[in-house]
């Protein structure tokens, strides 16, 4: 009977044991794939609340809706109204009068960015970056658009919950030139918009964060200042 007691209550630890190994491989692999999940799911949301905010910003900057509050979720990460990015523009080598500073909307969070720049949705993670929505900057043919947002305005959120963006417009201007047109951008995304002129037809070149892209044709400058404000 001893030993049957025994038995069992070595049987009943082994039980045990195995349960514990099972947990513990459980946490060692299956954890870190569900984390890997999870920030996919949030980066995802984050992805898809740029493009919108793109695309409503698109509506506000020409009045046809004069302004809009939007929902973001900053999902753990920090999301503002940043003047990292600047950007000069030349026709026929003479400097234009606009705005250095168009304004981004930025979004941190740990080795991740990603920012709604001079109209283009932009990610970058580590030294790895890519365009997710371009901007109306295009070539065609003989004719060049330049159409920059100029962001006018601050606010920052971050950790979890929603944060809003207020966007409202404030004024267009249309310029147009003809000649050689060169922009000399400062950029967090060098890599990104190189390719991105190299592909419309400009002649683009990069040196650490700065881009130079210059072509020549007939020229049309659009700016579009809109107020903003997240909070």
């Amino acid at each position: 009977m001893k030993s049957k007691a025994v038995s069992e209550v070595f049987g009943n630890l082994l039980i045990l044991v195995i349960i514990a190994i099972t947990i513990s491989v459980m946490l060692s692999y299956g954890y870190p794939v569900i984390i890997s999940g999870q920030e996919n799911v949030k980066i995802r949301n984050v992805v898809s609340s740029m493009v919108f905010t793109k695309e409503k910003m698109d509506v506000v900057s020409t009045d046809v809706e004069p302004s809009a509050v939007l929902k973001f979720p900053p999902s753990g990460g920090e999301l503002n109204v940043s003047n990292t990015c600047s950007v000069w523009v030349y026709v026929n080598g003479k400097s234009i009068d606009l705005p250095v500073n168009p304004g981004e909307i930025l979004y941190t969070s740990g080795n991740r960015m990603i920012a709604l720049e001079l109209g283009g949705v932009l990610e970058k993670y580590g030294n790895k970056e890519w365009m997710i929505y371009p901007p109306k900057i295009k070539v065609f043919g003989n004719r060049i658009v330049v159409d920059i947002p100029v962001l006018i305005g601050s606010g920052s959120v971050g950790g979890y919950g929603i944060a809003n963006i207020f966007l409202q417009y404030n004024s267009t201007e249309v310029r147009t030139y003809s000649g050689t047109i060169k922009l000399v951008i400062k950029t967090n995304f060098p890599q990104v918009w190189k390719n991105y002129f190299s592909k419309e037809g400009f002649t683009a070149t990069s040196s650490g964060n700065i881009v130079t892209a210059e072509t020549s044709g007939s020229v049309t400058i659009v700016v579009h200042r809109i107020d903003i404000l997240i909070y």
